[in-house]
């Protein structure tokens, strides 16, 4: 059928490597500096896994590119590439390039102007120019202000204008004069806006967010608002947004945005064992854009050995039409020797209302108003600056058995003197200077709280976001009709600076301050409303490297009475030695109290009025002979420096960030008792006392919320810090 069959036989043999590139005709720069603008070139012996010397036509075409853009920026306007041989060895192996370049005069720039359809913006088209006279010519300044130029005329509603900056050449002045031509085109309107990808999402919810309205004159800056305030709810993986022409008219656009949804909520969970391998399950579900109205609904159960826990969230971004947010809080919680904390249960309940308020894009100022009940129980052992000692210990009968270091089983049965303890006077039962927490405060409290916040969000996404800042203020006070009398002083910081233009390498700085103290008869904060360092803590406080809550302030260990086990004679209630059948005297086992007799400043007894000795309950301190647990303090002060970098062959880097990092901080306080200074476990606010770790981390937004691993070196660490060289988290950056 007049058809032949062709076969192709390629032998594509190695592959050619570039032996030299010679820069013929520069005299004002050296070579190498130019030839370092190449992605093409020699290969040092170092860079063995590098294909820089290996030739390709269209990254040799972006290198010319380069090396034309070098010199237009730097002012030869006459610069130009007269040719590119390029020879190859007859082996085919080895490739030399010779690039003949025409260098011209170096120009300054004499005058600019602007010329076109003004459309009654010229000041404003003035204030976006970045030449001006007397500057050398700069063509990557001349695109910058036409870029600036079609913006500014987009805010204005002429979606397709156009600005050309053009540089005319004053022969034999080495002096250019550029003029900016205006086409501004045919005032825009918004026609429709659309959009695409929310399959979850409800229009509503992405339409409020618009800065752009329809049948209003097209803005590009209004336009690009409303992408930004899409990422930053947190529902989308990506937005992309087009402006469309419609066909048949010359004024009128479509606007559409395009989304990919992402998980909308955290799941937070994990499952371990605790000191003296207590198990424990916490989980918390927070949907933020529930079924699909934008609106937040967090529930919360945490349940172990020593914790329980129910907590309930409500929250309305929109509760008025013009951003008027309101929510809610309900909590339930029973704690019993919370984590790496000092040993004290409470039990509490209560509430909060919010409402915020939007001052502007970007700013928002929020008030609560919350109620708590706590009950505390400081519990058999507490730490001395929770409830003082000496206390007496349930379990052990009502007698004290006197002497001290009396041991009856050494030697012959002895007629042990009992007495009763509630019979001790107050001497003997006194407590000691630094009264603990319970002591002055009691163990019960109603307090009624007003919140202040503010924010400020230039963030560019709601999560793992890689430009902007975002600021948090928040200030609560008890007000009349609390138990307690404190204030509490938070900020919290962050802060991104991309290195280059896709984002993908980034420096971020976060910092978590807080101070609080207490007012009236209170004169300090509540210790279980102490801020904490160390860890992975969700709202503040992080400091990979350590132990979580494990930084700042320790307890001390609550002192314990010395018991003694002896035997004495059976007497009745006349004093009578009871008798046994067979005459003997009946023997007592006792379990009682020891006691000391009191002494003076030069180690004299203390007699009473009738010469008697005096005695106290015998007690023995527990100091050194435990870890200390972590009490908190009243001052915060955390930072985080982080180098934000790309991992390779990771398609969807808005899902996963790997950072280097450097943290620091501590906690510290102002109330340290004696007993802390004197174990030199407690400090006011030293820099001296910061601790520190360098590591690296990697988070993925996973289905079931951020999934964090850190591995750090923790460095400056002081006696007794708990370190942490590995962790991981779910549900929490």
């Amino acid at each position: 059928r007049n058809r032949v069959a062709i076969s192709l036989e390629i032998n594509e043999g190695e592959e050619s490597r570039i032996r030299n590139i010679n820069i013929v005709g520069n005299e004002t720069f050296e070579e190498d500096e130019l030839l370092d603008l190449f992605e093409l070139g020699t290969k040092p012996w170092y860079m063995f896994l590098s294909r820089k010397d290996r030739y390709s036509r269209e990254q040799f075409s972006g290198d010319l590119e380069r090396l034309e853009s070098f010199y237009l920026d730097n002012g030869f306007v006459e610069f130009s590439i007269d040719s590119t041989p390029i020879s190859i060895t007859p082996d085919r192996e080895e490739v030399y390039i010779t690039i003949n370049i025409s260098e011209g005069d170096q120009f300054t720039i004499s005058n600019v102007d602007l010329a076109g359809d003004l459309v009654d913006a010229e000041n404003l088209l003035r204030a976006a120019i970045f030449v001006q006279p007397g500057q050398i010519y700069s063509q990557a300044l001349v695109t910058g202000t036409e870029e600036i130029m079609v913006q500014f005329l987009g805010n204005l509603g002429y979606a397709f204008a156009e600005a050309t900056g053009v540089p005319e050449v004053n022969e034999g002045e080495e002096t250019v004069e550029v003029t900016f031509f205006i086409e501004p085109g045919n005032r825009t309107y918004v026609n429709r806006i659309s959009f695409a990808g929310n399959t979850s999402t409800a229009d509503d919810v992405m339409r409020r967010e618009m800065r752009q309205l329809e049948s209003a004159p097209a803005s590009s800056l209004a336009i690009e608002q409303s992408k930004v305030r899409l990422e930053r709810l947190g529902f989308f993986e990506t937005v992309e947004v087009e402006t469309e022409e419609i066909p048949g008219t010359d004024d009128q656009v479509n606007v559409n945005y395009d989304v990919i949804e992402q998980n909308f909520g955290n799941i937070s969970f994990s499952v371990g064992t605790g000191g003296g391998g207590n198990f424990f399950i916490s989980s918390n579900l927070q949907a933020a854009n529930f079924l699909g109205t934008g609106q937040t609904i967090g529930v919360g159960v945490n349940r172990s050995r020593f914790m329980k826990g129910l907590n309930f969230q409500f929250v309305n971004p929109y509760f008025t039409p013009d951003g008027v947010s309101r929510g809610f809080n309900l909590f339930l919680q029973e704690i019993d020797s919370p984590f790496n904390v000092s040993s004290f249960n409470t039990t509490s309940w209560g509430g909060s209302l919010s409402f915020s308020y939007p001052l502007s894009e970007i700013q928002v100022l929020g008030f609560d108003l919350g109620v708590t009940h706590t009950e505390l129980s400081s519990g058999y052992g507490s730490v001395q600056e929770i409830e003082s000692s000496p206390k007496l210990i349930d379990g052990i009968n009502n007698y004290v058995i006197q002497p001290l270091n009396s041991n009856p089983f050494d030697g012959p049965v002895r007629d042990a003197l009992l007495g009763d303890v509630s019979g001790l006077s107050d001497l003997q039962l006194q407590k000691p200077e630094d009264l603990g927490f319970v002591d002055r405060f009691g163990d019960e409290f109603n307090n009624f709280t007003i919140t202040g916040n503010w924010f400020r969000n230039t963030l560019n996404r709601g999560q793992l976001a890689n430009d902007g800042s975002l600021h948090q203020l928040n200030l609560e006070v008890t007000i009349p009709g609390s138990d307690l009398q404190y204030a509490r002083l938070n900020y919290s910081s962050q802060m991104f600076w991309p290195l280059t233009d896709s984002r993908n390498w980034v420096i971020a700085l976060s910092t978590n301050l807080g101070y609080g103290i207490g007012y009236g008869e209170s004169k300090e904060l509540p210790f279980f409303n102490n801020f904490f360092a160390g860890g992975l803590i969700r709202g503040g406080g992080s400091l990979r490297g350590y132990e979580e809550n494990s930084l700042g302030p320790s307890s001390t260990a609550g002192a314990r009475y010395l018991t003694e086990t002896g035997i004495s004679l059976a007497r009745d209630e006349n004093g009578n030695i009871i008798r046994n059948l067979d005459g003997t005297a009946k023997i007592n086992n006792d379990f009682g109290y020891q006691t000391q007799t009191l002494v003076d400043e030069v180690g004299l007894p203390i007699l009473d009025s009738d010469g008697n000795e005096q005695v106290q309950l015998a007690i023995q301190n527990f100091y050194l002979d435990r870890d200390y647990d972590s009490f908190g303090g009243n001052i915060l002060a955390t930072a985080s420096l982080e180098l934000l970098f790309p991992l390779p062959f990771v398609p969807n880097a808005n899902q996963v960030r790997s950072a280097f990092f450097i943290d620091a901080g501590n906690v510290f306080s102002t109330s340290c008792t004696k007993r802390q200074t004197l174990l030199k476990n407690c400090s006011d606010f030293d820099l001296g006392e910061l601790r520190y770790a360098a590591g690296i981390s990697f988070t993925y937004l996973s289905p079931f919320g951020p999934l964090t691993f850190y591995v750090a070196a923790p460095f400056g660490d002081g006696p007794g810090d708990d370190t942490k060289t590995f962790d991981f988290t779910v549900g929490a950056f």
